[in-house]
Protein backbone atom coordinates (compact mmCIF):
# COMPACT_ATOMS: atom_id res chain seq x y z
CA UNK A 1 0.00 0.00 0.00
CA UNK A 2 1.10 3.56 -0.86
CA UNK A 3 1.90 6.32 1.77
CA UNK A 4 -0.32 9.17 1.11
CA UNK A 5 -0.44 12.51 1.89
CA UNK A 6 -3.48 13.77 3.35
CA UNK A 7 -4.64 18.25 4.42
CA UNK A 8 -6.67 18.63 7.20
CA UNK A 9 -8.75 21.28 8.03
CA UNK A 10 -8.62 21.75 12.10
CA UNK A 11 -10.93 23.43 14.15
CA UNK A 12 -10.27 23.89 17.80
CA UNK A 13 -11.03 25.91 21.46
CA UNK A 14 -7.53 26.57 22.64
CA UNK A 15 -8.71 27.31 26.26
CA UNK A 16 -8.06 23.75 27.83
CA UNK A 17 -4.89 23.16 25.45
CA UNK A 18 -0.98 24.30 26.47
CA UNK A 19 -0.54 25.19 22.70
CA UNK A 20 -0.41 23.40 19.49
CA UNK A 21 2.96 21.33 19.90
CA UNK A 22 3.28 18.18 21.47
CA UNK A 23 4.75 18.62 24.93
CA UNK A 24 5.67 15.75 27.82
CA UNK A 25 2.81 16.35 30.48
CA UNK A 26 1.31 18.88 28.95
CA UNK A 27 -2.28 18.47 26.88
CA UNK A 28 -1.65 19.99 23.44
CA UNK A 29 -3.89 19.90 19.95
CA UNK A 30 -1.31 17.43 18.16
CA UNK A 31 -0.43 15.72 20.72
CA UNK A 32 -4.42 14.66 20.27
CA UNK A 33 -4.54 14.39 17.20
CA UNK A 34 -1.69 11.96 16.93
CA UNK A 35 -3.25 10.08 19.99
CA UNK A 36 -6.40 9.90 17.73
CA UNK A 37 -4.78 8.80 14.40
CA UNK A 38 -2.58 6.25 16.53
CA UNK A 39 -6.13 4.56 17.89
CA UNK A 40 -7.87 4.88 14.63
CA UNK A 41 -4.20 3.19 12.83
CA UNK A 42 -4.15 0.00 15.48
CA UNK A 43 -1.20 1.59 17.20
CA UNK A 44 0.69 2.55 14.05
CA UNK A 45 2.35 6.46 15.01
CA UNK A 46 2.15 9.16 12.61
CA UNK A 47 3.65 12.88 12.98
CA UNK A 48 1.08 15.81 12.24
CA UNK A 49 2.42 18.54 10.63
CA UNK A 50 0.76 22.26 11.57
CA UNK A 51 0.94 25.50 9.65
CA UNK A 52 1.16 27.16 13.17
CA UNK A 53 2.56 26.51 16.51
CA UNK A 54 -0.40 28.53 18.19
CA UNK A 55 0.66 29.81 21.88
CA UNK A 56 -1.11 28.14 25.28
CA UNK A 57 -5.08 29.29 24.96
CA UNK A 58 -5.31 30.50 21.39
CA UNK A 59 -8.06 29.48 19.21
CA UNK A 60 -8.25 28.73 15.45
CA UNK A 61 -10.58 28.13 13.18
CA UNK A 62 -8.64 27.53 9.87
CA UNK A 63 -5.87 25.74 11.33
CA UNK A 64 -3.94 23.52 8.69
CA UNK A 65 -2.07 20.11 8.91
CA UNK A 66 -0.58 17.65 6.92
CA UNK A 67 -0.16 13.86 7.38
CA UNK A 68 1.34 11.07 5.63
CA UNK A 69 0.23 7.21 6.10
CA UNK A 70 -0.86 3.87 4.72
CA UNK A 71 -4.94 3.67 4.08
CA UNK A 72 -7.73 2.37 2.68
CA UNK A 73 -10.02 4.73 4.30
CA UNK A 74 -11.38 6.85 1.90
CA UNK A 75 -10.48 10.46 3.15
CA UNK A 76 -14.08 10.97 4.40
CA UNK A 77 -14.09 7.77 6.93
CA UNK A 78 -10.64 8.80 7.89
CA UNK A 79 -11.92 11.84 9.07
CA UNK A 80 -15.16 10.82 10.46
CA UNK A 81 -13.06 7.91 11.97
CA UNK A 82 -10.43 10.29 13.57
CA UNK A 83 -13.28 12.91 14.93
CA UNK A 84 -14.56 10.03 16.86
CA UNK A 85 -11.69 9.16 18.81
CA UNK A 86 -11.16 13.31 19.73
CA UNK A 87 -12.91 15.45 22.52
CA UNK A 88 -14.97 18.33 22.06
CA UNK A 89 -12.74 20.85 22.48
CA UNK A 90 -10.68 19.80 18.78
CA UNK A 91 -11.96 18.82 15.71
CA UNK A 92 -11.32 18.29 11.89
CA UNK A 93 -13.67 19.35 10.25
CA UNK A 94 -12.47 18.35 6.24
CA UNK A 95 -9.58 16.03 5.26
CA UNK A 96 -8.53 16.29 1.29
CA UNK A 97 -5.62 14.22 -0.39
CA UNK A 98 -2.69 16.43 -1.24
CA UNK A 99 -0.11 16.58 -3.54
CA UNK A 100 3.23 14.92 -2.78
CA UNK A 101 5.55 17.88 -1.78
CA UNK A 102 2.82 19.62 0.16
CA UNK A 103 3.21 20.25 3.65
CA UNK A 104 1.10 22.67 5.98
CA UNK A 105 3.63 24.89 7.42
CA UNK A 106 6.52 24.97 4.32
CA UNK A 107 4.21 25.21 1.56
CA UNK A 108 2.24 27.80 3.24
CA UNK A 109 2.23 31.48 1.38
CA UNK A 110 0.20 33.33 4.22
CA UNK A 111 -1.70 33.45 7.28
CA UNK A 112 -4.61 35.22 8.76
CA UNK A 113 -5.38 36.13 12.55
CA UNK A 114 -8.30 37.81 14.19
CA UNK A 115 -8.13 39.59 17.37
CA UNK A 116 -11.52 40.50 19.67
CA UNK A 117 -11.35 42.71 22.54
CA UNK A 118 -14.25 44.93 23.98
CA UNK A 119 -14.62 48.12 26.72
CA UNK A 120 -18.14 46.60 27.76
CA UNK A 121 -18.74 43.36 30.18
CA UNK A 122 -19.81 40.28 28.18
CA UNK A 123 -20.70 37.27 30.57
CA UNK A 124 -21.78 34.62 27.56
CA UNK A 125 -18.49 34.43 25.29
CA UNK A 126 -16.10 35.94 27.81
CA UNK A 127 -13.49 33.38 27.69
CA UNK A 128 -12.83 34.13 23.77
CA UNK A 129 -12.29 38.14 23.93
CA UNK A 130 -10.27 40.91 26.08
CA UNK A 131 -11.96 42.76 28.57
CA UNK A 132 -10.31 45.90 28.27
CA UNK A 133 -11.46 48.24 31.25
CA UNK A 134 -10.91 51.66 30.04
CA UNK A 135 -11.95 53.84 27.35
CA UNK A 136 -10.25 53.61 23.87
CA UNK A 137 -9.96 55.67 21.06
CA UNK A 138 -11.03 53.78 18.06
CA UNK A 139 -9.18 56.12 15.30
CA UNK A 140 -5.96 56.13 16.99
CA UNK A 141 -6.37 51.98 17.29
CA UNK A 142 -6.97 52.36 13.27
CA UNK A 143 -3.85 54.28 12.93
CA UNK A 144 -1.47 51.85 14.58
CA UNK A 145 -2.97 49.41 12.36
CA UNK A 146 -2.46 51.16 9.02
CA UNK A 147 1.14 51.43 10.55
CA UNK A 148 1.87 48.12 10.21
CA UNK A 149 1.06 47.30 6.94
CA UNK A 150 4.60 46.53 4.49
CA UNK A 151 7.53 44.69 5.38
CA UNK A 152 8.88 45.62 8.77
CA UNK A 153 11.11 44.39 11.34
CA UNK A 154 9.09 43.16 13.75
CA UNK A 155 11.31 42.17 16.39
CA UNK A 156 10.49 44.74 18.47
CA UNK A 157 6.78 43.22 18.43
CA UNK A 158 7.99 39.59 19.03
CA UNK A 159 9.35 37.30 21.74
CA UNK A 160 13.09 36.87 21.20
CA UNK A 161 14.43 33.32 19.55
CA UNK A 162 18.06 33.07 19.07
CA UNK A 163 17.31 30.49 15.91
CA UNK A 164 15.47 32.88 14.11
CA UNK A 165 17.60 34.01 11.00
CA UNK A 166 15.37 37.04 9.86
CA UNK A 167 12.86 39.15 12.20
CA UNK A 168 10.75 40.85 8.59
CA UNK A 169 7.61 39.92 7.65
CA UNK A 170 5.15 41.77 5.00
CA UNK A 171 1.54 42.38 6.33
CA UNK A 172 -1.07 42.35 3.91
CA UNK A 173 -3.71 43.10 5.71
CA UNK A 174 -3.84 45.02 9.28
CA UNK A 175 -7.53 46.87 10.17
CA UNK A 176 -9.90 47.40 13.17
CA UNK A 177 -13.46 46.13 12.60
CA UNK A 178 -16.45 47.29 14.82
CA UNK A 179 -18.76 44.55 15.16
CA UNK A 180 -21.70 44.31 17.63
CA UNK A 181 -20.25 44.64 21.31
CA UNK A 182 -16.63 44.33 19.80
CA UNK A 183 -13.57 45.34 18.30
CA UNK A 184 -12.11 43.01 15.86
CA UNK A 185 -8.47 43.21 14.52
CA UNK A 186 -7.53 41.28 11.92
CA UNK A 187 -3.93 40.94 10.17
CA UNK A 188 -2.75 38.88 7.73
CA UNK A 189 0.71 38.12 6.91
CA UNK A 190 3.74 35.74 4.87
CA UNK A 191 4.60 34.63 8.38
CA UNK A 192 4.41 35.72 11.73
CA UNK A 193 6.97 35.72 14.88
CA UNK A 194 6.32 34.52 18.25
CA UNK A 195 3.56 36.55 20.36
CA UNK A 196 3.97 38.86 17.10
CA UNK A 197 -0.21 39.63 17.02
CA UNK A 198 -0.31 39.77 20.60
CA UNK A 199 2.37 42.43 21.16
CA UNK A 200 0.80 44.62 18.25
CA UNK A 201 -2.59 44.70 20.04
CA UNK A 202 -1.97 44.99 23.01
CA UNK A 203 0.56 47.77 22.06
CA UNK A 204 -2.26 49.68 20.03
CA UNK A 205 -4.35 49.81 23.22
CA UNK A 206 -1.61 51.31 25.18
CA UNK A 207 -1.67 53.74 22.95
CA UNK A 208 -5.96 54.53 22.20
CA UNK A 209 -6.09 54.38 25.92
CA UNK A 210 -3.58 57.35 26.09
CA UNK A 211 -0.31 55.84 27.57
CA UNK A 212 1.63 56.03 24.76
CA UNK A 213 1.85 57.96 21.51
CA UNK A 214 1.34 57.24 17.67
CA UNK A 215 4.86 58.64 17.05
CA UNK A 216 6.78 56.14 19.80
CA UNK A 217 4.63 53.27 18.26
CA UNK A 218 5.70 53.89 14.77
CA UNK A 219 9.17 54.23 16.26
CA UNK A 220 9.23 51.19 17.74
CA UNK A 221 8.05 49.67 14.57
CA UNK A 222 10.90 51.00 13.03
CA UNK A 223 13.58 49.57 15.55
CA UNK A 224 13.80 53.45 16.79
CA UNK A 225 14.48 53.86 20.68
CA UNK A 226 10.90 55.54 21.61
CA UNK A 227 10.01 54.94 24.97
CA UNK A 228 6.96 52.72 23.79
CA UNK A 229 7.07 50.14 26.64
CA UNK A 230 5.37 47.14 24.35
CA UNK A 231 2.43 44.96 26.23
CA UNK A 232 1.07 41.52 25.50
CA UNK A 233 -2.80 41.05 24.81
CA UNK A 234 -3.88 38.16 26.56
CA UNK A 235 -4.24 34.83 24.49
CA UNK A 236 -8.03 34.13 24.42
CA UNK A 237 -8.83 36.91 22.07
CA UNK A 238 -6.72 35.59 19.29
CA UNK A 239 -7.86 33.28 16.59
CA UNK A 240 -6.00 31.58 13.28
CA UNK A 241 -8.55 32.09 10.92
CA UNK A 242 -7.03 30.98 7.97
CA UNK A 243 -3.88 29.56 5.90
CA UNK A 244 -3.14 29.88 2.09
CA UNK A 245 -1.04 28.42 -0.03
CA UNK A 246 0.28 29.13 -3.83
CA UNK A 247 -1.07 26.88 -5.83
CA UNK A 248 2.27 26.19 -7.25
CA UNK A 249 4.27 24.54 -4.43
CA UNK A 250 7.61 25.14 -3.91
CA UNK A 251 7.63 28.48 -5.39
CA UNK A 252 7.00 32.71 -3.94
CA UNK A 253 6.39 34.43 -7.35
CA UNK A 254 3.63 36.41 -6.99
CA UNK A 255 2.39 35.16 -3.81
CA UNK A 256 2.69 38.80 -1.74
CA UNK A 257 0.22 40.56 -4.60
CA UNK A 258 -2.21 37.87 -4.27
CA UNK A 259 -2.29 38.31 -0.59
CA UNK A 260 -2.80 41.94 -0.97
CA UNK A 261 -5.94 41.08 -3.32
CA UNK A 262 -7.14 38.50 -1.90
CA UNK A 263 -7.31 39.60 2.21
CA UNK A 264 -7.19 43.60 1.33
Amino acid sequence: MAILNFKLLIEYDGSAFKGWQSQPSDRTVQAELEAALQRVLGGHRVVVNGAGRTDSGVHARGQVASIQLETSLTPKQLCAAINAQLADDVRVQDLSPAADDFHARFSAAGRRYSYALTTGHPVVGRQYIWQVRYPLDPDLLQDCAGLVVGRHDFAGFAKAQPEQDSTDCDVTLSRWEQQPQRLEYQVAADRFLHHMVRFLVGSMVEVARGRFTLDQFARQLSRRSGGLNVYRAPAQGLVLEEVRYDRRQGTDNGVVAKEREAWG
